[in-house]
């Protein structure tokens, strides 16, 4: 049978075969023209045209990898060069764009149930070294305090400790002349602070009733030597750490806030030849460190009950700040209380230490103080003058200065004989009573005069007339100058008290040797003997 197009398959039996039937292709060549009935004739493929059809190739205009050409295409327009000069608007008109909304979105479906990515901002960067810095100081910190034992005194809950050395740092140095020194010390650690402040009248170490000192260590050879701490620091500013200014020294006003200005003090030293702890102490720098032990209390005031019922104004830099005195006198009479005792205080160099403290502690000594201040020059106490001036306008103490350079030196002229005393504490009259040998009748009568507290203070008629003139007479002062100068006219008693400061040979001069190998006073001798001073009232420091 014959097919009527082009690569028909027909299904033609074949001979002896056995089997599945096999299909035969045949070409276009082998099938009869037909030129008759059949209408597709004409549309046949010839070999020829087959071949040709076969061989035709497109001619590549560009390389494999080019886009495909965009003749008559709308995006040909938009990849031309624009050649419109661009020109700018005066005002500029934000444009903003809204994305819209996914379908179906309503309030409660627009809100993305997965957390916003938090933008890097410029410190977030920085927090995993912050936290990896702050891990690392931890560790640090807790090895060193449960490996490695405490500095001694960093645990301290005290400022000083009589039976231990703290550590204090030079925060500064002045020198005055070649050998003598104004050093600043402040204590190394903090943490006598935190007990401080609960119990300030306990931990202050400033109080005008004592004297005491600080032993200074020389650990080189294991030598220590005791100096009188004053209250006074060095104000500082960007002008003195520049150089450009001296530091101003001022008065530490105690204060349980700042901690006594934070445990601050400074050193009155004179820097010695032969002297190991003098010379160790002047030639460290600031920042250096000192090691102090104490305070040891060198002399303490016979007691006086006023000081129970008053105490007096705290001096300060500026006189006129000072508040003043009203009701001491009042209180006097109002308990039928005596006067304070008038105090004589010889100094000799560095030996004006002890008395400046007292001047200038919490709580001053209350009576009038006259001081004989032996030096080779005034320049020795440049600095300290005045602190000297202002508490002589405010009438407290009187300076009598001896220089060697004025010949004028301390006499038995200057001295007087010793006053009695207002007041006689029970133990000073033990000590009388020692001194003066009393017989045994005599003693049991003071004993029983101790014992039943003789000091009446009871109010009478006569009292209660005085209170009345008191309270007309008062007069109201603004400031402890006013009041000065007119305390200032009135005149003073004698001193019935007298301590002595100052080197050996100043000590032996005016009072007589200290007996250092029984550590006693010994006798009173020299100038303050000569007018008939004793044991009882005259007490001997040696600086």
């Amino acid at each position: 049978m014959l097919l009527r197009s082009i690569g028909r398959v027909t299904k033609t039996p074949v001979s002896r075969h056995v089997g599945p039937p096999m299909w035969t292709r045949f070409k276009s060549s082998d099938i009869p023209k037909n030129n008759g009935n059949l209408n597709n004739d004409s549309k046949a493929v010839s070999k020829k045209e087959t071949q040709e059809i076969g061989e035709f190739k497109v001619k590549s205009t560009s390389s494999s990898a080019a886009p495909a050409p965009l003749e008559n295409s709308q995006v040909s327009k938009f990849m031309k060069k624009n050649t419109k000069p661009y020109i700018p608007k005066l005002k500029h008109e934000r444009l903003t764009y809204e994305y819209p909304g996914l379908p179906n979105q309503d309030d409660f479906t627009k809100q993305s149930k997965e957390g916003k990515i938090k933008p890097i901002k410029r410190y977030t960067r920085y927090i995993p070294h912050m936290i990896t810095a702050v891990v690392c100081v931890w560790v640090g910190y807790t090895i060193k305090v449960w490996v490695y034992p405490p500095d001694e005194g960093a645990d301290s809950v005290e400022l000083l400790d009589p039976e231990s050395f703290h550590k204090f740092v030079i925060t500064h140095k002045q020198q005055i002349d070649k050998d003598h020194y104004l050093i600043e010390i402040a204590p190394r650690f903090k943490h006598w602070q935190y007990s401080f402040y609960t119990d300030y009248s306990q931990k202050s170490i400033w109080g005008g009733d004592r004297i005491w000192s600080v032993e200074v260590k020389q650990p080189q050879i294991m030598v220590v030597r005791s100096y009188t701490p004053l209250p006074l620091y060095f104000m500082k500013s960007e002008y003195t750490r520049s150089g450009e200014r001296e530091p101003l020294l001022k008065v530490i006003t105690p204060n349980s806030n700042d901690y006594d200005h934070g445990g601050v003090m400074t050193l009155y030293v004179k820097k010695y030849d032969d002297g190991e702890v003098s010379k160790y102490i002047t030639n460290k720098n600031v920042g250096d460190e000192l090691e102090l032990r104490g305070p040891h209390i060198e002399y303490k005031f016979p007691y006086h009950p006023l000081s129970k019922l008053h105490e007096r104004p705290v001096f300060k830099d500026l006189p006129s700040k000072v508040e003043p005195e009203i009701y001491a006198d009042k209180l006097k009479l109002v308990n039928n209380l005596p006067d304070y005792d008038n105090l004589t205080f010889f100094a000799a160099g560095t030996g004006i230490a002890p008395v400046l403290q007292v001047l200038m502690s919490k709580n001053p000594y209350r009576g009038f103080i006259t001081v004989h201040y032996s030096a080779r020059g005034p320049n020795e106490i440049e600095p300290l003058e005045r602190f000297m001036f202002f508490l002589e306008k405010l009438d407290r103490v009187k300076f009598i200065r001896h220089y060697d350079s004025e010949q004028t030196f301390l006499t038995g002229k200057d001295i007087l004989k010793p006053e009695p005393s207002n007041y006689l504490s029970p133990m000073r009259k033990e000590k009388i009573q020692k001194l003066n040998e009393l017989t045994a009748e005599d003693a049991l009568k003071l004993r029983k005069s101790i014992l039943d507290n003789d000091n009446d203070t009871k109010v009478d008629e006569e009292l209660e007339k005085k209170l009345e003139q008191f309270d007309k007479t008062i007069v109201h002062y603004g400031s402890a100058i006013e009041q000065a100068k007119v305390t200032s006219k009135q005149p003073k008693k004698s001193s019935s008290l007298a301590v002595v400061c100052g080197p050996d040979g100043y000590v032996d001069y005016v009072a007589g040797p200290l007996d250092k190998v029984a550590n006693e006073q010994g006798e009173v001798k020299g100038l303050l003997g000569q007018k008939e001073w004793n044991n009882a009232n005259t007490f001997k420091l040696s600086n």
